[in-house]
């Protein structure tokens, strides 16, 4: 490798580098284009159907993570009932579907429900902090996890979306023919997306500016006009939105959905995709979910069994020593190594000239 090569390199991305730094949100679409083509990849025989579940379900863990972020990252709040509210997304679908709804009205009401609940949970947090608002929302998640283990219209264990999903009403989805899988797996993909430009559009906004003064200082947020109430009820309401549709997503891939599986355990599972990935990064809760979920069931289950998962809990010490802010900043030491890298060949070539 040689000042040369390096510098040839620059000039073939730079005039691209530039236009995706000036159109941010082009840089989730190429993400989205390129994350995209593993929908081929199982009709090559390059990968097989489980696979690309895993991949899926990385999407959907992102989307979720990218609410509890808002809290967690630009807040400066916590919430240990994430679950309840992907479930609510998840089971409310099929429930709503299964009673002879049209799927875009099913989703409606589920994330109308859900903001309600985020609006009530925002209230109430405007009376406690820290570790009483922890408990407070994990008693939330507590009380949605017993509706759906308990109230009969949950089907029991399992909901079953009979025929699958049917988009705009004649576009039927079902997990049972393969190139459906595929699709279904594209348009998550879309979904991820378009959440990942809306939370980048947030994040850059006004509101996005309050929330990061609230995270910092509430009574210095509120010397300068900004409203608790307004804010914290646009937080919760904006972390149960994207839970919620996390739980969409679920429910329309995989049609099946668990009524048992939206407990305490998941809720801490995102939370730690949030802090291994990066606080206030969007493509940082990609990572966090691909390292979370995704390196144990694609890569170390094969080679450590159950015990894979001890993987998560190592790293998140690691992360927390050496990147408190997630493991997305790396990036930023690679860069730093790159400069000094270039500087001493440039150095290098400078005194083999002399």
């Amino acid at each position: 490798m040689n000042v040369k090569f390096l510098t040839k390199i620059e000039e073939l991305l730079g005039p691209f580098s530039a236009k995706l730094r000036k159109h941010p949100n082009l840089t989730f679409v190429v993400f989205g284009l390129l994350l995209c083509l593993v929908a081929l990849l199982p009709h090559l025989g390059l990968m097989n159907f489980g696979t690309m579940s895993i991949i899926a379900y990385i999407t959907i863990y992102a989307v979720t993570a990218l609410g509890l972020n808002i809290l967690l990252g630009f807040s400066g709040l916590i919430s240990l009932g994430t679950a309840g509210f992907v479930g609510a997304g998840a089971l409310g679908t099929a429930v709503f579907i299964e009673m002879g709804l049209p799927f875009e009205l099913a989703v409606v009401l589920v994330l109308t429900i859900s903001g309600s609940i985020g609006a009530l949970i925002g209230l109430f947090s405007l009376k406690v902090e820290g570790i009483y608002l922890a408990i407070a929302t994990l008693f939330v998640g507590e009380i949605l996890r017993q509706i759906y283990t308990q109230v009969p219209i949950f089907g029991g264990n399992s909901i079953q979306i009979d025929g699958g999903i049917k988009l705009l009403g004649f576009i039927e989805l079902s997990q049972i023919f393969k190139e459906q899988r595929s699709m279904l797996f594209v348009l998550l993909v879309i979904i991820m997306v378009l959440m990942m430009i809306a939370m980048n559009n947030i994040i850059k906004s006004k509101t996005g500016r309050a929330l990061l003064a609230m995270s910092r200082s509430e009574h210095a947020a509120q010397a300068m006009g900004i409203s608790l109430l307004k804010y914290r009820l646009t937080a919760f309401v904006l972390a149960t939105l994207f839970a919620t549709v996390g739980g969409i997503m679920y429910a329309m891939y995989f049609q099946t959905i668990p009524t048992t599986s939206w407990s305490l355990d998941l809720s801490l599972f995102i939370i730690a995709m949030v802090v291994v990935g990066g606080f206030k990064s969007i493509y940082g809760t990609f990572l966090g979910a691909f390292i979370i979920h995704g390196i144990p069931n694609l890569i170390l289950k094969d080679l450590l069994g159950d015990i894979s998962y001890i993987f998560s809990g190592v790293l998140i010490i690691l992360v927390i020593i050496f990147y408190p802010n997630g493991f997305v900043y790396i990036w930023v030491d690679i860069k730093k190594g790159y400069s000094k890298l270039k500087k001493r060949l440039q150095k290098d070539v400078t005194t083999d000239g002399k």
